[in-house]
């Protein structure tokens, strides 16, 4: 019996349909929801309240990302327990597919999230990676944990009331902790907000650039050491408001002044100390002035302190903030002398631009930023 025989049009459509199909499953095969997120936050009576206010644009990016019911489901771990919220956008049992109706509900979603983060505070000791610990536990392969924190760690292995000087060798700390004392992030990537920001008015002192620089190398270095599939930070604190409740921690202390008798350079965090495009003093920069008055007071007769004032460069700015910068720089020193610096030891206000270029070929980096919005004080012998 002769084969039945196969026209080119058969053919070509046979390839056609067997080509389609593959199309189809190969499609279907990369509709997946967004990778999921856990949000661990330390909320001591030390630290500011957790906000969403640092990782809006992340979450929601995240729920307007779902594809089915609880695809923006986010666990929410203290250290007093954990408890999910759905961002998930609905519309009744099926995800909103309405993109003026998913704005409206993911942001809807994002507030609620805001106000159960609001009431949430511990009266414990911060512990930056047991929270960690069990965020790590709750996020399968693929997720991302995001740490609020302001990293002032008193528990071990990252106790910094027993570190020595973990400001002047944070690489040398990372190092000293033991392996079996950390979790394992494989998989998974971590982001750390907040580091190096108590509360505002609290009983930790706030960390100048140096010592959030510190934060920053310990918490990364830890990561690293846990294999995470990436580790970053987010800048600034977490939020302004006041904890509600939970008393205060145990403090760590930065000790900022060791040297200053002997030629120190001592930076001034501005974020903390003024409100922006403002050279007036806010309450808050007396708990980074205080400690460095008294180490003044102690040391011999004969110093001068004198102040350089520098910004960061937003894009397209045209001419350097130099007026902002000496009248912030003249009310540190000013401050200073109220608050006890001996007149003959007040030198002179300068404006000093930026200590590195925050906009390398034109693309601005908050990161470099940060490190410009300083007033620097220098500590000379008069004789």
């Amino acid at each position: 019996m002769s084969k039945p025989s196969i026209t080119p049009a058969l053919a070509a459509l046979t390839v056609l349909t067997v080509t389609l199909a593959a199309t189809v499953l190969v499609g279907c095969a990369t509709l997946t929801g967004p990778p999921p997120i856990t949000l661990a936050v330390t909320a001591t009576g030390n630290e500011p309240v957790p906000s969403v206010g640092p990782i809006s644009d992340l979450l929601t990016e995240y729920a307007g990302g779902a594809l089915d019911p609880g695809d923006a489901t986010v666990r929410v771990v203290t250290p007093d327990g954990t408890r999910t919220v759905d961002l998930t956008p609905m519309r009744g049992d099926e995800v909103e597919a309405s993109a003026g109706q998913i704005s409206r509900k993911v942001a809807a979603n994002i507030a609620q999230l805001q106000e159960d983060l609001r009431a949430t505070t511990t009266s414990g000791a911060l512990d930056v990676i047991g929270v960690l610990d069990r965020a790590l536990e709750q996020t399968p392969a693929g997720g991302r944990v995001i740490v609020e924190t302001s990293g002032f760690a008193t528990v071990a292995p990252v106790d910094l009331t027993a570190a020595g000087d973990w400001i002047g060798d944070p690489d040398g700390f990372v190092a000293r902790v033991a392996g079996a004392d950390l979790p394992d992030a494989s998989g998974r990537s971590i982001t750390f907000v907040g580091l190096g920001y108590p509360a505002a008015n609290s009983s930790q002192t706030v960390a100048g650039p140096a010592a959030r620089r510190a934060l920053t190398t310990i918490m990364t270095g830890l990561c690293v050491r846990m294999k995470a599939t990436s580790c970053g930070t987010l800048p600034g604190p977490i939020s302004n408001e006041l904890p509600a409740s939970g008393g205060s921690a145990q403090t760590v202390s930065l000790q900022p002044v060791a040297t200053a008798c002997v030629g120190g350079q001592i930076d001034i965090d501005t974020q903390i100390a003024f409100d922006p495009n403002s050279s007036v003093l806010l309450a808050a920069a007396d708990q980074q002035l205080g400690p460095i008055v008294q180490s003044l007071q102690a040391c011999p007769q004969g110093l001068r302190v004198d102040a350089t004032g520098f910004s960061a460069r937003l894009p397209g700015q045209s001419r350097p903030a130099t007026e902002l910068e000496e009248a912030r720089a003249r009310a540190v020193l000013e401050r200073l002398a109220a608050l006890g610096v001996s007149a003959v030891s007040i030198g002179e206000a300068t404006a000093g631009g930026q200590l590195v270029d925050n906009v390398p070929g034109g693309v601005f980096r908050e990161d470099l930023a940060v490190r410009n919005r300083v007033v620097q004080l220098t500590v000379s012998a008069t004789h």
